[in-house]
C-alpha cells in the first residue's frame, strides 16, 4: 500500500494541430488551463527507478490521500512473526505429535499435554503487546472516537477464536486418553470463524446495511466495511505501528477511491471464501482419516491457509 510520487507532464492534444506546452514544474505552473480533465496518458517516472514510461491516466489518481505506510519498511518483523506463527501453529504440533507419538513410550495424555504447552506462546506474545498499545493513556493506537478500554474489532474477534480454541484444547487434554480428533480441529475451527465473519461483511457492506456496532473507526450506523479492511486498519496501526493517522488516512482513502473500495471487497471475497473452504474441508477430512492423519490435516490449514496467495499466483 505505498505511495509513490510521479511528475507530470501535459501531452500534445491532437485533433486541430494545436499542441499545449509542458508545465514549468520548476515554479509550479499548472500549465495549460483548456487541457480535459483526466488525460488519456501521463508519463509517470517514479524517482526510485522502479517504474518509468506511460502509464493510463485514471481520473480518480489526482489528489488521493496518502497512506503514507511502505510495508516493505517492516518486512523482517512481517516475516519473522508470521514464520513464528506458522512454526506455533502448524509446524510445531506435527513435528511434536509424530516424533512423541510414534518414537516414545510416553502416555498420550503427557504427548498433548507437551504439545499444547506451546499454544499461544508467539500469539500470547503478540495479543498482549496489543492490549498494551490499545490502553496506552494517549490516543495513539486506538479506533477513531474509540474509547481506552475499548479494543478495537479485531482484538475482539481474535479473543472469540482463541477462547474456542483453547476451550477446545483443554477439553479434548482432559480424558486419559485425549481425543485427537478434536485436538486436531482448532485451527480449521478459527479458520471457518473468520470466513463467516468476511462473508457476511461483505454481504452486508454491498448492500449498504448500517453497521450494528461500532466496528473499529467505523460507528454504529454507519455502512458496514469489509471485514479486510477493518483487519488491514487495526493490524497495520496496532502491531505495524502505524497509529492513529494511518486509521484516519485509510479511511480518507477509502471514501475517495472507488478503485480502493473495488479492491478491498475482491480481497474480502477471496479470503473470506478462501478460508471457509479450507476449514470446512479441513475439517470434513480430519473426521474421516484415522486420528493419526487426523492431526496432521488439522495442524497443517494453517499452512494451506497462508500459501493460497502463492499458490493462485502460479
Amino acid at each position: 500500500m505505498a505511495d509513490t510520487t510521479a511528475d507530470t507532464r501535459t501531452t500534445p492534444q491532437h485533433g486541430n494541430g494545436n499542441t499545449s506546452a509542458p508545465p514549468d514544474t520548476a515554479n509550479g505552473s499548472a500549465g495549460s488551463t483548456d487541457e480535459p480533465k483526466g488525460a488519456i496518458l501521463r508519463d509517470m517516472s517514479v524517482t526510485s527507478g522502479t517504474l518509468t514510461g506511460p502509464v493510463p491516466d485514471l481520473p480518480e489518481a489526482h489528489g488521493l490521500p496518502r497512506l503514507n505506510y511502505n510495508l516493505w519498511d517492516y518486512k523482517t518483523k512481517l516475516f519473522v512473526v508470521t514464520g513464528l506463527l506458522v512454526v506455533e501453529s502448524s509446524l510445531l504440533p506435527i513435528a511434536l505429535f509424530y516424533g512423541l507419538w510414534f518414537s516414545t513410550t510416553l502416555r498420550h495424555g503427557i504427548i498433548f499435554a507437551i504439545i499444547t504447552s506451546f499454544f499461544g506462546l508467539v500469539t500470547g506474545i503478540e495479543f498482549a503487546l496489543r492490549c498494551w498499545k490499545l490502553i496506552l493513556p494517549r490516543d495513539e493506537y486506538r479506533p477513531v472516537g474509540g474509547g481506552r478500554w475499548r479494543f478495537d474489532f479485531t482484538h475482539m474477534t481474535l479473543s472469540c477464536g482463541y477462547t474456542i480454541m483453547t476451550g477446545i484444547l483443554i477439553g479434548a487434554s482432559i480424558p486419559h486418553e485425549p481425543l485427537v480428533r478434536p485436538l486436531a480441529m482448532p485451527v480449521p475451527l478459527f479458520f471457518i470463524q473468520l470466513g463467516l465473519q468476511l462473508i457476511a461483511t461483505g454481504v452486508m457492506s454491498a448492500r449498504a446495511v448500517p453497521a450494528p456496532c461500532r466496528i473499529s473507526s467505523v460507528p454504529k450506523g454507519a455502512r458496514t466495511p469489509p471485514l479486510v479492511y477493518t483487519l488491514v486498519e487495526d493490524i497495520v496501526a496496532v502491531d505495524g505501528a502505524a497509529g492513529l493517522s494511518y486509521r484516519k488516512a485509510l479511511s480518507a482513502r477509502y471514501e475517495a477511491s472507488s478503485a480502493f473500495r473495488k479492491m478491498i471487497a475482491q480481497q474480502n471475497w477471496f479470503w473470506g471464501v478462501g478460508a471457509l473452504v479450507d476449514g470446512v474441508g479441513t475439517l470434513a477430512v480430519v473426521w474421516t482419516v484415522p486420528q493419526e492423519v487426523a492431526y496432521g490435516v488439522g495442524a497443517s490449514c494453517l499452512s494451506l491457509g497462508l500459501s493460497a496467495p502463492f499458490l493462485s499466483s502460479c
